[in-house]
């Protein structure tokens, strides 16, 4: 049984809240990481629905030659 962490709808809430934060963000680089954060909680929503339902994904890997 997942835990409230793990579920698609904690992260999905994890990303609203971040998105809600960017919008009132007025430091565009600022807000550029905020929205980055929401994307990858979006991605950790999407793995746990996946998780739940038995399937898996590919590891997530971020390269951006850094």
């Amino acid at each position: 049984m997942p835990t409230a962490f793990g579920t698609p709808e904690h992260w999905r809430e994890r990303a609203r809240k971040a998105r809600a934060i960017a919008s009132h963000m007025h430091d565009l680089q600022a807000r550029c990481c905020m929205l980055e954060f929401a994307e990858r909680h979006e991605k950790s929503a999407r793995r746990a629905a996946a998780k739940l339902a038995g399937r898996t994904l590919p590891p997530i890997h971020e390269d951006k030659g850094d």
